[in-house]
């Protein structure tokens, strides 16, 4: 079994910006170039965002900017959401950029705390899906973030993605962990088996991913272009032209109409070849559910306290809630009539 490996709070370090003072803020319209562009920067290690989508989580206010206090530069962003796979506990982080300048400068903790403290008060934990072979995974783990799960990635890239999870609350250590058996959504669009990382085993070290069963269509061969036909005279035979039947109308008179040629043979626009569409790769569902009795018999043992997991958080960017005040006494808001003078003695 593991042993857990937390820091006390008192031994973490508050995250500061070693730029100067920033401010952080939900992103505007206005901040949609400095986004687009920052995104397309960081493409390979991102799930990019089209234009369209950027618009709508900036104008439910799901993406926050860090910019200098004093110059107003933005410096990075992050996109996140308080809910994930329809669960009200769990939030989650899909984007974290920080500008080339601005990196390990601990303006990424700054936007992280942020997020937590902003969240919706039933929230308590956050995850977030990074490829293995990213540096970026010792940052979510400096934050104290934990490594729980993994699953794999693109076909192309051939990636193993690892599920980080963090509790949120300052002194929370009850709130029960969880990851989802599947995942069919996101950039790749594909069903995925989400499976959790063996108890020793470290993010880093290579992870057996299960792949569908599904044949992928072969792609179509490539159709070339037909030769032109060859004239009498060895050149590309010219079109024929047909002569357009001539139209009148009204009254018929002696006039003879002729009909007239057009000086370019007349040519129907071109239509683009569709592409054909692959079919998507699926598990099989006894597959599925094995993940998922799997999944269930493992966080058992983890939420029971069977064995811990592993914490190597630095930087403290938990939420922390304002206490409660004093209970007043109920009966000291009721009004009371002033005492009637007491009587003169005879």
């Amino acid at each position: 079994m593991n042993a857990i490996i937390a820091r006390s709070s008192e031994s973490l370090i508050v995250p500061v910006p070693r730029v100067g003072p920033i401010a952080v803020c939900a992103a505007t319209m206005d901040d949609l170039p400095f986004l687009d562009s920052l995104q397309k920067q960081h493409n390979k290690a991102l799930g990019f965002f089209p234009r369209a989508q950027m618009e709508g989580y900036v104008q439910n206010g799901w993406v926050l900017v860090a910019a200098d206090a004093t110059t107003r530069q933005p410096l990075g962003y992050c996109a996140s959401r308080d809910r994930y796979l329809k669960r009200d506990e769990l939030g989650v982080i899909y984007q974290l950029c920080v500008t080339p300048g601005g990196q390990r400068k601990l303006i990424g903790a700054s936007l992280i705390k942020a997020v937590f403290e902003r969240s919706a008060y039933g929230c308590r934990l956050y995850c977030c899906w990074c490829a293995q072979d990213l540096a970026a995974n010792y940052f979510w783990e400096s934050l104290g973030f934990v490594p729980i799960a993994f699953r794999g990635g693109s076909g192309k890239k051939k990636r193993v993605h690892i599920f980080w999870q963090r509790r949120i609350r300052e002194g929370d250590a009850t709130t029960p962990w969880w990851f989802p058996a599947k995942t069919d959504q996101g950039a790749m669009r594909e069903d995925r088996l989400v499976l959790p990382i063996p108890p020793g085993l470290h993010w880093s070290n290579p992870m057996p991913v299960l792949k569908s069963d599904t044949p992928e269509a072969p792609p179509e061969p490539r159709k070339r272009a037909r030769s032109p036909e060859v004239g009498e005279k060895g050149g590309p035979q010219e079109p024929t032209k047909k002569p357009r039947a001539g139209v009148q109308f009204g009254v018929p008179t002696a006039r003879p109409v002729v009909a007239v040629e057009p000086s370019e043979p007349i040519s129907e626009p071109k239509q683009k070849p569709t592409k054909p569409q692959r079919p998507r790769a699926l598990i099989d569902p006894q597959m599925i559910a094995k993940g998922r009795e799997l999944r269930d018999r493992y966080l058992e043992q983890v939420n029971a306290g069977a064995f811990q997991l592993e914490s190597r958080g630095r930087y403290d960017v938990s939420r922390a809630l304002p206490a409660p005040s004093a209970i007043r006494d109920p009966q000291s808001a009721i009004p009371r009539l002033p005492a009637a003078p007491a009587a003169e003695a005879a």
